[in-house]
């Protein structure tokens, strides 16, 4: 396992700087880091930067689910559905970070009718969504709104450090993959495009060329390539807010799906490890930089969870979260416009638009398999790409986070790679303290947040 760290990324800045690679992505999320592993693996050179830590941004901010998407089906995304499974059984066979999850879907006043779901689910399982349960009729485990329940299976993740997984394959395939690198802007030269960068850690610029530019900026893609294809009116901006709950407010032991009885909404309550988590809303917003959670969003949420448990309604969140999702087409309502992903090309760069954390690897097999063709290296990706990264003990290795997973601030470990801010809050505080002492033991210094290097030992 090669070092990647605070320490690696800044030689690999003064490395990389005037350097010719065949491809620049800008972006580290899931989508972002999907593709640079998948170029990496197909070897062509790439380089990855994020303006921010990998993952920070919408990746991050899921439900946290990877699953077919059973409401596809009332849609008549058939094929989306089948794609989606295909991936969810993949990355649940070939990924510690993806694991089975049991869920109740609910029927009862406002909700999904029983001939509906039991037709829908029978389809489910003949697309690869495993065999659904009979019919169960509500016995008190819910309240008296809700008739009965079927139960099915899908599949729970961490987005987050699923992001890191890829992002750290990549660098071990020799990608160089740089976290709070800004993108500044480009021109185009002979032969590709020369792009400003700015470390954002020092405030010190540094420019690199490369044959193409793949735009997976998420909610800021306008940010990057400002043009008509990608425009307010065909790309839209939707907000989802999730509140996180005590494990202990919640009786229940399914992950449930329902509607919401203020508007319809499919909604989900989630248990996970020592929290709930209760989402999400859908609504336009105009920024990106839209992640403030507002007393309207809040309520919504609590008072959604009514229809599934008194407890939890009546529960006060311990922490909340706000992802923007990025929605390719034109509509007035959120619900209504595509999850699925939608690529634009010009002749020096790629942009994908929308995406989910479920098909992350069939986006990046098609843009690697465009990269190739465009830029005519012969290197062609045979397969969708593999995780080079297994994983270290999940969410309990703060040396690994900083040594291989290039974590740069406290709040990248805590957020994005042992999750404590998602799933274990109340311990936020004695997991810091933690990091602390480790920084310290190992006298790693730190100057505006970020880690810059070891202390100078005294004789």
């Amino acid at each position: 396992m090669k070092q990647f760290s605070y320490s690696t990324r800044s030689e690999d800045i003064l490395r990389c700087r005037g350097t010719t690679f065949e491809v620049l992505v800008i972006g580290g999320g899931i989508i972002g880091s999907g593709v640079a592993n998948a170029l990496s693996q197909s070897g062509i050179s790439v380089i990855l930067v994020d303006r921010s830590d990998f993952g920070s941004g919408t990746s991050s901010k899921s439900s946290k689910l990877i699953h077919g998407g059973l409401r596809y089906l009332a849609q008549g995304r058939l094929k989306l559905t089948r794609n989606l499974l295909k991936e969810r059984n993949y990355l649940l066979k070939h990924s510690d970070v993806v694991r089975k999850e049991t869920f109740d879907i609910l029927v009862g006043k406002g909700q999904f009718g029983k001939l509906t779901i039991g037709a829908g689910l029978l389809l489910y399982r003949l697309l690869g969504g495993g065999r659904p349960s009979q019919f169960k009729k509500n016995k008190g485990e819910y309240p008296e709104d809700v008739d009965g329940y079927f139960t099915y299976t899908d599949c729970v993740t961490d987005d987050a450090y699923l992001t890191i997984m890829n992002v750290v394959s990549a660098h071990e395939n020799n990608a160089v993959c740089l976290n709070y690198v800004s993108f500044i802007g480009l021109e185009k030269v002979a032969g590709g495009i020369r792009a400003r960068l700015m470390d954002v850690t020092t405030g010190v610029e540094f420019q690199i060329q490369a044959k193409m530019l793949i735009n997976c900026a998420g909610a800021w893609i306008r940010e990057v390539v400002p043009g008509s294809k990608i425009s307010p009116e065909t790309t839209r901006l939707s907000k989802g807010v999730h509140l996180i709950y005590p494990r202990s407010v919640y009786p229940g032991k399914n992950s449930v799906a329902f509607k919401s009885p203020l508007d319809g909404r499919q909604m989900f309550v989630i248990p996970r490890e020592k929290v709930v988590i209760v989402g999400t809303t859908d609504t336009f917003t105009d920024s990106p930089d839209d992640l403030e959670v507002t007393s309207e969003e809040r309520s919504y949420v609590m008072r959604s969870c009514s229809f599934v448990s008194d407890s939890l309604a009546k529960a006060d969140p311990i922490a909340e979260y706000a992802g923007i999702r990025t929605l390719y087409g034109k509509g007035n309502k959120p619900g209504k416009l595509s999850r699925d992903f939608k690529i634009i090309e010009d002749d020096i760069s790629i942009t994908v638009i929308g995406g989910k954390v479920t098909d992350y690897r069939r986006v990046a097999y098609r843009v690697a398999k465009m990269v190739s063709s465009k830029i005519h290296t012969g290197k062609v990706l045979h397969e969708v790409p593999r995780l080079d990264y297994p994983g270290l003990p999940w969410h309990n290795n703060i040396e690994s986070a900083i040594n291989f997973e290039c974590s740069m601030t406290i709040s990248d470990i805590l957020e994005r790679r042992l999750g404590t801010y998602y799933f274990d809050p109340e311990r936020l505080e004695e997991t810091s303290n933690k990091i602390l002492e480790f920084l310290q033991r190992n006298n790693i210094k730190m100057e505006n947040e970020f880690f810059t290097g070891k202390e100078k030992n005294e004789d």
